[in-house]
């Protein structure tokens, strides 16, 4: 009984484990270019830089949340599309120090904690990205070694491969049961026509 529920318990959270997995990699894969993948508005970014020690580590994990420009105040750590020419495009955490209004858009002027500098090339409202509302170093480094393939490869084969051995396993005890049952099944009947045939031969004599 004890093993029966071990072996509930390990296919549901081995299943689990395998639609989390094939959700973040098709939520990804499906993500238009030019745009972050998000589920209910929230990102996931992982550090990649120095820029924000001591408060964020590079390594760390980001969740950032979607937020209105008009909700952003200075102090905000946020995520946004970098326009400085060098990144190319990607998506950069900063600081708010300040926000100043620039032909009725919002110009979010960052700089990183470790930087010397605020940034040169500040973001306006139309790069941003959404407001940082959770931040874990150790997080990070998990997800780094995930982003390995061989790795995340493991995580969706080895719970499958345990799963098809666990239930093999279960086919071969329950075919066994069977075989015992019916072997005993098979006694009894034999028994049985034994009894009644020495009955028979009683009752004639």
């Amino acid at each position: 009984m004890k093993t029966r529920w071990i072996f509930k318990v390990f296919n549901v959270a081995a299943i689990a484990l395998i639609l989390v997995s094939v959700f973040v990699l098709l939520s990804v894969v499906l993500t238009p270019a030019g745009q972050v993948p998000q589920v209910l508005g929230y990102s996931v970014f992982r550090v990649m830089t120095g820029s924000m020690e001591p408060a964020i580590p590079e390594d760390s994990l980001l969740v950032v949340k979607k937020t209105p420009p008009e909700e952003i105040a200075p102090g905000d750590v946020i995520s946004f599309f970098s326009p400085d020419p060098a990144l190319e495009g990607a998506v950069n955490t900063h600081r708010v120090v300040r926000i100043e209004k620039e032909d009725g858009r919002c110009l979010f002027i960052t700089k990183g904690d470790a930087n010397v500098i605020e940034d040169i090339y500040p973001p306006d409202d139309s790069l941003l990205v959404g407001k940082v509302v959770f931040q874990s170093y150790p997080l990070g480094k998990a997800v780094s070694l995930l982003s390995n393939p061989l790795v995340f490869g493991a995580i969706i084969l080895l719970p499958l491969l345990i799963i098809l051995l666990m239930n093999l396993y279960r086919a071969v005890r329950l075919a066994a049961d069977i075989s015992k049952k019916e072997e005993e099944e098979a006694v009894r009947q034999a028994l049985e026509e034994i009894k009644a045939k020495k009955a028979s031969v009683n009752q004639e004599t």
